[in-house]
């Protein structure tokens, strides 16, 4: 009996965990960081501000957990991309193309992760973040060099690049301060546009 009314606790204390969470990111999608403080996170989950501390020392604990949930669930899709029977280049392109559709899907939250100012702690956590993007996209570009598809000099620095083309070409559409509207026929030239950067970087230039 008491083993049973432990795991309850444990299920109940997991889905208070959750419950918070997702209070948080949707603040964060609505607002930005700005407006997930702990009250307000606590108001829209239904429970007390002490019940929030119980499960976290401090905001930037929230927000940390929020951006190493999202960037796993992105690291997943990337991965799934990796290990699929495309060519290395249709996977680099699939990879860009995936990743950026997905930031201009959600603006507020995709901008709040990746660029809204934040403390030293989350900024770690983005630095991480970034590293194990690149790590996904280390391994198609490490494919794409080993049967001839590619033909950069330095994996690192070409991983490097594409890592930096996906993520901070999109400040500017994502910005909320920009007030910048795509409709969607543009946003899908946007994201072929990047992706078809990414991919001519780093391919074998075609004799003529």
């Amino acid at each position: 009996m008491s083993y049973k009314r432990s795991s309850l606790m444990q299920e109940r204390m997991e889905q208070n965990r959750q419950t918070i969470l997702q209070s948080a990111r949707e603040l964060i999608a609505q607002g930005g960081f700005k407006d997930a403080q702990i009250q307000a996170i606590a108001e829209r989950a239904g429970v007390s501000s002490g019940l929030v501390y119980r499960y976290f020392d401090n905001k930037s604990q929230v927000l940390i957990e929020i951006l190493a949930e999202a960037i796993q669930h992105e690291i997943q899709i990337l991965n799934a991309i990796a290990a699929s029977e495309l060519s290395a280049k249709q996977k680099l392109h699939k990879a860009v193309t995936t990743f950026v559709k997905r930031a201009l899907n959600s603006p507020q939250l995709s901008y709040s992760l990746m660029f809204e100012p934040v403390d030293p702690l989350i900024e770690h956590e983005r630095f991480r973040s970034k590293q194990l993007i690149k790590q996904s996209i280390n391994q198609i570009l490490a494919e794409g060099k080993i049967n001839g598809e590619f033909g950069f000099e330095d994996l690192n620095t070409a991983a490097l690049c594409v890592v930096g083309a996906m993520t901070f070409v999109v400040i500017e559409p994502l910005n909320p301060s920009k007030n910048v509207m795509f409709d969607q026929t543009y946003k899908d030239y946007f994201v072929k546009q990047i992706a078809d950067f990414c991919v001519s970087g780093v391919c074998i230039a075609e004799e003529e």
